[in-house]
């Protein structure tokens, strides 16, 4: 087997694990906060996780670059200099203890949050992702432990305080912490300027619509924010799976000089994913919103659609942003990002106070939607990927759209969608059955 699709294949595998178990936290405990102490404490404990989520990502300034160039390093043949760029990665998030007269919660949340998103780069980049999966499974027993206890925010403390633990104690046994360079500490903060507000409009769009659903509303808008994105934002889980998987490996095929393969994994990856997701969607929407009724004992109403729909745009620009970051444009990636925060920021303003959930669901389409337009054509430009990719998303989106007329169109409109992608479900199996009895 190829080096690059081990490591892809092994990549994936990890980040089954680890995403999988990172995605299902936010969905525990919203289910699990919103019936033991209501609708809105559950609004005003997601508002602070996820402006702790915000302020990690200062904390992790040079993790994204961490990732990026251990990874080129090791495709250009340089393994020894990755030591060097670790050290000044892993003691910035420690900056955030400095919150703790303000916030305690505030001040761990986010040095903990900051540790973890810097461990995960780098445990990518340089092709170790299975280790990142083994520290989520030991963190998440703190996880549930933290279920059981009075403070709302145990859960995360004792989960992400474990990653923590355990990424320092990695990075001491296996040497990572070498003597800093001065070139290498340039390199990670040149690339770290301009991929740094990409990543924090990045996390906005996440994280944002949680608080400023406080905010601009009040805390019931935001339970109410929180139980559908928390549900609507697993949908996120396989893009995440991949991108994990391919962003290494961009940045490893951009150090070899590759740039074909860049395109062509932007391209298959993109049609595979808005084939999944769009079909889960429709699936959500025919089955989802009395389910979730049950299990947060409150009706989230339509905004549960317009976030599915939202979720959908997100998971078919991710792709092609991820390969603009991965190799030599980020700073188009980091426009392209911050001019979509702005959309979905004004269109907060504009509506979460006349119409609440609703509101925030409506903006955060825009800026998804506002970012989607960018990307196609900034990757058709500078890496040739082609803008034909998300016609699947766009007949979806038109298929779906008519559960705002009557839900009993969404059956209908959920075979029209197979019979148009008829071509790519037997392309799906193709790649599938040959597969099998092919050397590992």
């Amino acid at each position: 087997m190829k080096y690059e699709k081990r490591i892809l294949v092994r990549h994936s595998v990890a980040s089954v694990i680890a995403l999988g178990i990172m995605g299902i936290t936010r969905f525990l405990y919203s289910a699990v906060v919103s019936r033991r102490f209501g609708v809105e404490e559950l609004g005003l404990a997601n508002a602070l996780i996820s402006k702790a989520f915000l302020v990690a990502i200062p904390l992790s300034f040079f993790a994204v670059a961490l990732g990026k160039y251990a990874s080129e390093f090791l495709g250009s043949g340089r393994e020894n200099e990755v030591r060097s760029l670790a050290l000044p990665s892993f003691l910035l998030p420690l900056v955030g203890l400095t919150l703790l007269p303000y916030s305690p919660h505030l001040a761990l949340l986010s040095t903990f949050r900051a540790v973890q998103l810097t461990l995960r780069s780098f445990l990518y980049g340089i092709h170790r992702g299975e280790h990142y999966a083994y520290a989520i499974l030991v963190a998440f027993v703190g996880f549930i432990v933290g279920l059981f206890l009075p403070d709302l925010f145990a859960p995360y403390l004792l989960f992400l305080g474990t990653v923590t633990v355990i990424a320092f104690a990695y990075l001491l046994h296996f040497g990572y912490f070498g003597k800093p360079d001065l070139s290498h500490l340039l390199l990670l903060a040149s690339y770290s300027a301009y991929s740094f507000l990409g990543t924090l409009s990045g996390i906005f769009l996440v994280q944002g619509p949680y608080f400023m659903a406080e905010i601009l509303g009040n805390a019931e808008v935001a339970g109410v924010v929180s139980a559908v994105l928390s549900t609507a934002f697993l949908l996120t889980y396989l893009p995440q799976v991949l991108q994990s998987a391919i962003m290494p490996l961009f940045s490893y095929k951009h150090g070899e000089g590759d740039e074909s393969y860049v395109k062509e994994l932007a391209e298959k990856t993109t049609v595979f994913l808005s084939f999944v997701t769009v079909s889960a969607v429709f699936v959500l929407m025919i089955v989802g919103r009395k389910l979730l009724e049950l299990v947060f004992n409150f009706d989230v109403g339509p905004s549960f659609y317009i976030a599915l729909m939202a979720v959908e745009v997100y998971i078919a620009y991710n792709p092609s942003i991820v390969a603009l970051n991965s190799t030599a444009y980020v700073k188009t990636g980091t426009v392209i990002s911050t001019l979509g925060a702005l959309v979905a920021l004004a269109s907060w303003y504009a509506l979460i106070p006349k119409t609440g959930a609703e509101g925030v669901m409506v903006g955060l389409l825009m800026g998804y939607g506002a970012i989607l337009v960018g990307t196609a054509i900034n990757a058709s430009r500078l890496l040739n990927v082609s803008p034909r990719i998300y016609a699947h998303l766009v007949v979806g989106l038109l298929l779906q759209s008519s559960v705002f007329v009557s839900s009993y169109a969404l059956l209908p409109g959920f075979a029209a969608f197979l019979a148009y992608e008829w071509k790519t479900i037997k392309e799906i199996v193709g790649l599938i059955r040959p597969s099998r009895g092919r050397e590992p």
